[in-house]
């Protein structure tokens, strides 16, 4: 709402609002009513905009059981249907083949595809044998967008807000820094190094009763120090860490509680994250055909 400057209100800009168990709520909704509330929502939006984006469920058959499927809603509002894959494997492309079959089928417009998040090391696959197979079957590739590790990876701040640490050292170097891998400190010296070395941009999950690993991991490209079991660590880590720019966070959990609470997070666009919103809009315009999508709408909405 507000990163849009939108002036209405927020139960119009998402009319119905479900978590991962929507079918428990939706089901105890009238189809009609549901799809009714969006379609007014959709006009009250649509007033003086050039183009309305509307978000559905991620997949096109959810919210099939109760009949108010990506499909269903896209007929009832006149939308084509712009599909955004962040999966490049050859099972699918199989998925997209035939769901773009099943969406022509049920009588909806389908608009194409946009390939999300690609890997360096598939982009060769992508196009050299996708994008020419998703053409033969009559489906427009709009742009492909590269994986960006600052879009995917959290902040230093994100894992603290997360683990709700206490922030010993470098707090102003949280929303700086950004964590790629997760590795736990618990060999010997000698042997750390050599796993340490091996991976960069890395936040190391260790005891504050072992300066020997915290002193060792700052010795190479760390990211970030988590101190777990409220141990506090020696000030001779606290200092090292300070130097080096690195910053250091202590949870009362265990190692084990903190890694799996760890696989939770990952880096999302919120609002007020500048860096993540001008990295999103720069990608999209560097390599998102968005003229030809605006083209390919109007000649439509024309015809």
């Amino acid at each position: 709402k507000e990163l849009l400057n939108l002036g209405e209100n927020v139960n119009v800009i998402s009319p119905i609002q479900v978590g991962p168990y929507y079918l428990e709520k939706l089901s105890r909704m009238d189809r009609e009513t549901i799809l009714e509330t969006i379609h007014n929502s959709y006009e009250i939006l649509s007033k003086e905009k050039d183009v309305i984006i509307v978000e559905i469920l991620r997949d096109i058959f959810f919210g099939s059981s109760i009949g108010v499927s990506t499909i269903e809603i896209s007929k009832k509002l006149g939308l084509k249907i712009l599909m955004v894959s962040s999966t490049h494997k050859d099972a699918s492309i199989d998925a997209i083949s035939a769901e773009k079959e099943y969406i022509s089928e049920k009588g909806a417009s389908f608009l194409g595809i946009v390939m999300n998040s690609v890997a360096t090391i598939d982009m060769d696959r992508v196009k050299r044998i996708y994008l020419p197979l998703l053409e033969r079957k009559g489906i427009k590739t709009w742009g492909i967008i590269p994986e960006k590790i600052e879009m995917r990876s959290p902040t230093g701040l994100e894992i603290k807000e997360l683990l709700n640490a206490e922030v010993l050292a470098c707090e102003d170097r949280l929303g700086d820094v950004i964590v790629e891998n997760y590795l736990i400190g618990a060999m010997t010296p000698d042997s750390a190094l050599k796993y340490f070395r091996a991976s960069p941009r890395k936040a190391v999950i260790t005891g504050g009763d072992r300066p020997d690993i915290c002193l060792v991991a700052l010795e190479t490209d760390t990211s970030l120090l988590i101190l777990t079991g409220n141990v506090r660590p020696s000030p001779i880590v606290v200092n090292k860490a300070s130097e080096r720019g690195v910053p250091v966070l202590l949870v009362p959990y265990d190692t084990y509680s903190t890694v799996n609470m760890l696989q939770e997070t990952a880096g999302k666009i919120k609002y007020g994250d500048e860096k993540r919103i001008r990295l999103a809009k720069q990608l999209v315009a560097e390599h998102i055909d968005c003229k030809g999508l605006l083209k390919s709408l109007e000649e439509d909405w024309r015809a």
